[in-house]
């Protein structure tokens, strides 16, 4: 489970950093260095990036979960065993992909967030992702 999350981040993270670094040549670099608007477009982008990289934890979730939950036999040992990777998976996968896109800044994003200012939400956003990943992984369980 945590393998398949960590191939998600390392897949998100590459394509943050080419989101990233297109948003910067289209709004600064190639606008003439376009210094009111540019880094507040850029910062949006890669905030609108951060929040997709979030809501894709829940999804992965709940189909490895529901990959996960038909291998055992006993719902509570799914619903654990799916919560507790679902959760470890999320953070790995949102620390490669928050990180690589990070790695995407330039000189036209100064306005855009930092790895730091991401942690916060970051971990919050593990906790529906674990609750998805849980409750699929017991309910595939229980089905078979």
């Amino acid at each position: 489970m945590i393998s398949l999350f960590t191939l998600f981040g390392i897949a998100l993270g590459v394509l943050a950093f080419v989101s990233g670094s297109w948003a910067q040549s289209q709004l600064v670099t190639d606008a003439g260095g376009a210094t009111d608007f540019g880094p507040i477009f850029i910062a949006i982008a890669y905030l609108q990036t951060a929040v997709i990289i979030f809501f894709l934890g829940p999804v992965i979730a709940a189909l490895v979960g529901g990959l996960l939950g038909s291998v055992f036999s006993s719902p509570k040992t799914a619903l654990i065993t799916g919560g507790g990777g679902s959760l470890v998976g999320f953070y790995i996968m949102s620390v490669i992909a928050l990180g690589v896109l990070v790695l995407s800044k330039g000189d036209g994003a100064t306005q855009a967030f930092s790895f730091g200012q991401a942690l916060v939400p970051m971990l919050v956003a593990g906790i529906p992702t674990a609750i998805m990943g849980s409750l699929v992984s017991a309910l595939s369980s229980a089905l078979n």
